[in-house]
């Protein structure tokens, strides 16, 4: 082909853009409205069938490696391969039987797409089984890679201190991925041409895979330097977008703060412009994708056998006038709507925030994790609660440390469940950190307490790697010892723990300490979650207070994050800089509304480099 050939195609998309806007339009409502519920809905009953309300995190991982996981996963994986599949097919089939001036009839595609789906999910089905028997092996390469480098010593030792073996497995690593790819896109360059045999030739999803790869024999480079350009100009658009983007919020934003109404017109604009351009961009990239592969399909004669089927070209078809005046029309409307929504907004901007600032392993910022020294830390930095995590070692003691072993904050190989109370104090904890304090040792639970009752209130991490014997009996015993049940929060990553904490001490506060998480995980019989920030939106925060349970974020360090999480309504934060927070907290009362609401739209409409600087 060409050097101007992709001038020439994107003429071809301008000339027939109409056509494809409505198919976009239709088939995004479809996947939003219909598909994508139907496949969260399915993902939950079958984690409901599996004995549980919600599975989380290393739960979850074991699921899957179930017989049942395993059908699970491959019929949501396919019903999701539908939805990204089916505009693909209704653009092609459009690109191929439209003509520039006049476009097929909307009913004789969703027809001609219903007569499809059986096999369209088939053909998903079948894709989906060969990206996972291509990517198992590599999985397993990954695995072996991790436990003979990266085994002996606890991952946050190799990810602190980053010894010659983490630098091995990564460059290993680079190389079983660079590998995994090239056969992954020599996969998809093979199947490039199925949906077109499947949709145009009628072959079935068997017959359209095999014609595909026999298809692209001897033309792969060609086929897979036209789909490289095709993702360069995409991520090159979309580059251009967010620049754009960021600058009309840059130059636009500070000008209006001072007012509230221009403030609300200004977010709006830049909200419409933000969501308008992500929509064309995905209409274009799509759409070019299509009409390369139907050129390709011609180019190779692979059409040769389709037929134009009568009664396809009817009045009642997907075009429609698009005037300017009516595209100026929308763009106006749009904008109202999107004033009286933002305006609608004001009650929810909070004067006050209620959140609590949580020390993480202590002030572990500014001083050794999990030692007295960060617990008097946090308290002297004025946060409300401090968050610890215990072990269990040789000899029943619990212990405050996060690791299994004491190599990244010692240097030395002992495991702690291995280790006794009177080995394991006998090591400096504080030097690596800094050596003034080289005095500090591990504490025992028993000292934490002490040292925070009446001053401080306490989260209790639950830690497990194995080896736990009598874990949440002895710190049971030990609050109680301490009187300090009211003062105390128990979580952990591990479910089955909690549980057995529910049933000794039924009244205490527990709570589920979360990544990802499939099913109602607020079905779940604890008082809290507590929730990575960056997979936390408002709207699942506020989903999950509404059903009367608490939500913390972790581990939030910076200035911008902690005021977005403010913003958002969450009840505490878990943070290495405590100070800090409670400084962004502190300014936070000193912003007017106008700042506040800046804050608010700016994280609602996901920009919140708007106020970045501010």
């Amino acid at each position: 082909m060409r050097a101007d050939y992709w001038l020439k195609l994107f003429r071809r998309f301008g000339a027939r853009w109409r056509q494809f806007l409505i198919v976009h339009v239709v088939i995004n409502i479809l996947v939003f409205v219909v598909l994508a519920p139907l496949a969260t809905v399915l993902l939950n009953l079958l984690v409901t069938f599996s004995g549980d309300i919600a599975l989380s995190d290393q739960d979850i991982v074991y699921f899957f490696l179930r017989p049942a996981g395993m059908v699970s996963l491959l019929f949501v994986g396919s019903l999701f391969s539908i939805i990204i599949f089916l505009e693909h097919a209704a653009l092609i089939t459009v690109a191929y039987y439209g003509t520039d001036d006049q476009s097929v009839s909307g009913l004789w595609l969703l027809g001609f797409l219903g007569r499809k789906a059986a096999s369209l999910f088939r053909l998903s089905i079948r894709i989906l089984l060969s990206v996972l028997l291509i990517l198992a092996p590599f999985l397993l390469l990954f695995l072996a890679t991790y436990y003979i480098l990266l085994g002996e010593f606890d991952i946050n030792f190799y990810l602190s201190e980053k010894p010659p073996e983490f630098y091995q497995a990564l460059i290993i690593a680079g190389l079983i991925a660079a590998v995994m790819a090239w056969l992954l896109l020599r996969l998809f360059i093979s199947w490039v041409f199925a949906l077109p045999f499947l949709l145009l030739n009628g072959l079935s999803p068997t017959q359209a895979l095999a014609a595909s790869r026999r298809a692209v024999k001897g033309h792969r480079l060609k086929i897979g330097v036209l789909l490289v350009i095709w993702m360069i100009v995409s991520v090159a658009i979309s580059a251009l977008i967010t620049g754009l983007i960021g600058v009309l919020g840059t130059f636009l934003v500070p000008m209006a703060v001072k007012s509230i109404a221009v403030l609300l017109l200004v977010l709006s604009v830049v909200a419409i412009f933000s969501i308008s351009m992500n929509f064309v961009l995905t209409l274009f990239s799509n759409s070019v994708l299509g009409l390369l592969i139907l050129d390709l399909f011609k180019w190779l004669e692979l059409d040769r056998g389709v037929t134009t089927k009568p009664g396809i070209r009817r009045s009642l078809d997907l075009d429609f006038n698009l005037s300017r005046g009516r595209i100026a029309g929308v763009i106006v409307l749009a904008v109202v709507l999107a004033g009286i929504f933002i305006y609608g907004m004001l009650d929810r901007v909070r004067m006050e925030d209620r959140t609590e600032v949580m020390a993480h392993r202590g002030a572990s910022g500014s001083a050794p994790e999990n030692t007295l020294a960060a617990i008097r830390a946090a308290i002297d930095a004025g946060a409300d609660w401090v968050e610890i995590d215990v072990q269990e070692t040789a000899d029943g003691e619990i212990v405050l440390i996060h690791d299994s072993d004491l190599k990244k904050i010692s240097g030395k190989a002992m495991k702690i469940v291995d280790t006794s109370l009177a080995d394991l104090q006998r090591v400096d904890i504080g030097s690596w950190f800094d050596p003034v304090f080289s005095d500090q040792r591990i504490p025992t639970l028993k000292e934490a307490l002490k040292l925070s009752k009446g001053r401080i209130e306490v989260n209790i991490e639950l830690k497990y790697y194995g080896a736990q014997r009598r874990l949440e009996e002895s710190v049971a015993r030990i609050v109680d010892a301490e009187s300090m049940q009211d003062q105390v929060l128990i979580m952990s990553l591990d479910y089955n723990g909690i549980k057995k904490m529910r049933q000794l001490r039924p009244d205490w506060k527990l709570g589920l300490l979360s990544t990802v998480a499939l099913g109602n995980v607020t079905g779940l019989d604890v008082d809290f979650l507590a929730l990575n920030a960056q997979s936390t939106s408002r709207t699942k925060i506020r989903h999950i207070q509404e059903r009367d349970k608490l939500v913390m974020v972790w581990t939030v360090n910076d200035a911008v994050g902690m005021s977005i999480m403010f913003g958002r309504g969450v009840d505490a934060i878990i943070t290495d800089e405590p100070a800090l927070a409670v400084s962004v907290l502190q300014q936070r009362t000193e912003l007017n509304s106008a700042q506040r609401l800046l804050m608010l739209l700016a994280d609602v409409f996901d920009q919140t480099s708007m106020y970045h600087e501010q």
